[in-house]
């Protein structure tokens, strides 16, 4: 029913105010009360039969209760405009706060979406009050995440939590708003929240789908497949074809990182598949991007090119300046690998621009990285240094343990080329020790080799087979050509100080194969070492 062209159930929640209430029952009872005596049936009172405030609510009693019914209507109309300014504000307060957050404490691009949605969740709660606090503490919580202070809020979840063990739903909501905020600067703090909420409430994919993430970059690769699979299960069990998505992603990656590249690749053509019949033009660009690199380690670079290239071709349809600069990244990185080092640099240079201006420091220091392994390589050792070390300084203070065991491996790399050998098996060992407790093969076989070109500087050629070897083997398990062929050139090198002629051909021969085979120009290096071989050995 519509009065005056509104709607009825648009003014009703005016009715409900108390002084609405009070008008209109005085209003009813004096509009009565004077039909009654316009009529004749109720007499009028004279100056002697009653008072004069008696004579008053008599004639003026209806319109009283007009106006009072008016002031409840102006009441309710404040009320109501006011709770809209704040929850408008409130709206405004937890976008602006998210991105304070996301800003300071920079996380995997990877879950990067992920970790925003749950921090929206935990300080949109905390807006509503959803938490045991006074207003005065509440508020103070507030202050402090707008400045990237995370203890107070934290408290408050965290006494919600402890208090709120009796209703297992809500509790565990408060544990996964604690594990958000925890997520960003205090691991093991997150991991004890996202447990907690995960027992309590172990139907909750988004807790499950946290704590992946948080077992993951401890390193502790077994558990993180556990808790990906309850989120697969999840997906499954409800018939969430985004949830399952998001779950074949994130074991793919978890897979690539131990080595078994081929579960990788059906798990992110799975995750593929899926976002490309829902449309979700964002997630089929990380995928392009997860499977480009995982051909990369295979050294199927044409493949990886083309995977990155897809990848960035839809960035750039999104406007995805963060996206672009991940695949610029990539795709320098394979240039590398090709040996087309102005290409890799150009490529660099664009991902640097990019993440510089977006102040994404993590993407930034790799790319810093990167670009001291291209210096190393042309002979710019101070150079190489410099970035090296400004990778370093960014990852130390993000905490960031997989890239700084990369740039300690660097710098042991430039240590051992400028003749410092014990320095370079310190750094060698500080990125080997890392690794090994991140699971991280790639790397790991990595650091094994370069420590087995030390020890055969140094000339203790046992020790140098024996890393050399264990670099093989990790190679050999995840089927990286690329690693493979370098091991086997290191061999052929160490056998050939040793004088064994034979052995050094048989792995020069390796070599050359797998080079050729995934397009590097190294195969051209090691030929010439074949040549030299064959031209002093007598059969």
């Amino acid at each position: 029913m519509d009065w005056l062209g509104v709607s009825f159930d648009k003014i009703a929640k005016f009715l409900k105010h108390p002084l609405v209430l009070v008008g209109f029952g005085l209003m009813l009872i004096f509009g009565v009360q004077n039909k009654l005596i316009d009529k004749g049936i109720i007499p009028q009172l004279n100056q002697q039969d009653g008072s004069t405030i008696a004579q008053l609510l008599l004639s003026y009693g209806f319109w009283l209760g007009v106006l009072i019914m008016l002031l409840g209507f102006g009441l309710q109309f404040y009320r109501a405009y006011n709770d809209k300014e704040i929850k408008k504000k409130e709206s405004i307060n937890v976008t602006e706060i998210v991105k304070i957050l996301t800003d300071k404490y920079q996380q995997d691009s990877e879950s990067k979406n992920q970790q925003i949605k749950s921090l929206t969740e935990a300080i949109t709660a905390l807006s509503k009050g959803q938490v045991i606090g006074s207003d005065a503490q509440i508020k103070a919580a507030f202050e402090a995440l707008e400045k990237g202070d995370l203890n107070l809020a934290k408290q408050l979840f965290e006494k919600t939590a402890k208090q709120g063990e009796q209703n297992a739903k809500q509790t565990a909501e408060a544990y996964r708003n604690l594990g958000a905020l925890a997520f960003l600067d205090n691991t093991e703090q997150s991991l004890q929240a996202y447990q907690r909420a995960t027992q309590l409430d172990p139907d909750n994919a988004e807790g499950w789908n946290q704590l992946g993430h948080l077992l993951y970059r401890l390193g502790e690769l077994d558990q993180s497949i556990a808790a990906y699979q309850k989120v697969l299960d999840l997906g499954n069990k409800y018939q969430d074809q985004h949830l399952i998505s998001v779950a074949y992603g994130n074991l793919g990656i978890v897979y690539k990182t131990r080595g078994e590249l081929d579960k990788a690749i059906e798990f992110h053509n799975k995750a593929l598949e899926i976002n490309q019949t829902l449309g979700s033009k964002e997630d089929i660009a990380l995928n392009y991007g997860n499977l480009g690199v995982i051909y990369k380690i295979r050294g199927e670079l044409e493949k990886a090119i083309e995977f990155h290239a897809k990848a960035l071709e839809t960035n750039q349809d999104l406007g995805s300046k963060e996206g672009m600069a991940i695949n610029y990244g990539n795709l320098g990185e394979v240039y590398r690998i090709r040996g087309e080092m102005e290409k890799a640099i150009e490529f660099y240079h664009k991902s640097l621009e990019i993440n510089e201006n977006l102040g994404n420091k993590q993407i930034t220091a790799g790319i810093y990285n990167n670009l001291g392994v291209i210096y190393k390589t042309r002979g710019e050792l101070e150079k190489a240094i410099e970035f090296y070390s400004k990778s370093l300084e960014i990852n130390k203070t993000l905490g960031n343990k997989e890239i700084t065991a990369r740039t300690y491996g660097n710098l042991g790399i430039i240590y051992k080329t400028r003749g410092e050998l014990e320095k370079a098996i310190e750094f060698y060992s500080k990125s080997l020790e890392i690794n090994e407790k991140l699971g991280n093969k790639e790397i790991t076989a990595s650091i094994y080799s370069n420590l087995g070109n030390v020890y055969k500087t140094k000339g203790e050629l046992e020790k140098a087979i024996e890393f050399h070897t264990k670099a093989l083997e990790i190679d050999q398990s995840m089927g990286n050509k690329e690693g493979m062929a370098a091991d086997y050139a290191n061999l052929g090198n160490v056998y050939n100080v040793k004088a064994n002629k034979s052995e050094a051909k048989h792995y020069y021969e390796m070599s050359i194969e797998l080079f050729k085979y995934i397009g590097s120009p190294n195969a051209q290096e090691v030929q010439s070492w074949l040549d030299d071989l064959e031209s002093n050995f007598i059969t």
